[in-house]
C-alpha cells in the first residue's frame, strides 16, 4: 500500500532541504554532491519533484538546468516536524517530549535551565495543565 503525503519531511528530504538551506539555491547536481552518499541522479531528480509538490522547494530554469530555492524557511519546517512529532508520539505534550529527552539523557536539567534563562519569555498563552499527571483531563472537562 502506498503512504500518503506527508507536511512534514521524510530523513532523504531533510538531508536534501539540508543541503538547499545551506547554498540557498543549487541545482539538482550541486544538491547531489551535497550529500554524503551521493545517490543516483534519477533518486536526486524524484525526491526534488516531491518536495516541490509538498511546497518545500521552488525551482526556476537557468540555461537547460533547474535552479532549486526553498520555498519553506528551515525553522518552519523545523516546526512541523516538532508538531506533528508531538501529536503521533506524545499526545501533543511538549512536556512529555520534554520528560523524554530528559530520561533518556539527550538533555541534563541544568542545560534546561540555561536554556530557560537564555530564551526570550513565553508569550500569553492559556496554560495547559501536564498530561503526565492526569490534570488535563479535569482541565479540559472543567472539573
Amino acid at each position: 500500500m502506498a503512504r500518503g503525503r506527508s507536511e512534514t519531511l521524510t530523513a532523504r528530504e531533510a538531508q536534501i532541504m539540508d543541503v538547499v538551506w545551506r547554498l540557498g539555491e543549487a541545482t539538482a547536481e550541486q544538491i547531489r554532491e551535497g550529500l554524503e552518499d551521493r545517490p543516483h541522479d534519477s533518486t536526486i531528480r524524484t525526491l526534488l519533484r516531491i518536495l516541490e509538490t509538498k511546497g518545500f522547494l521552488a525551482h526556476e530554469a537557468r540555461g537547460k538546468a533547474y535552479l532549486y530555492r526553498a520555498a519553506v524557511e528551515r525553522e518552519r519546517a523545523q516546526g512541523l516536524a516538532l508538531r506533528s512529532m508531538l501529536t503521533q508520539f506524545f499526545r501533543g505534550s511538549a512536556e512529555d517530549l520534554v520528560l523524554r529527552l530528559i530520561e533518556d539523557e539527550q538533555i541534563t536539567p541544568e542545560q534546561l535551565d540555561e536554556l530557560r534563562r537564555a530564551s526570550p519569555a513565553p508569550s500569553p498563552k492559556v496554560k495547559r495543565a501536564s498530561r503526565r499527571g492526569g490534570e488535563g483531563k479535569d482541565a479540559k472537562s472543567g472539573g
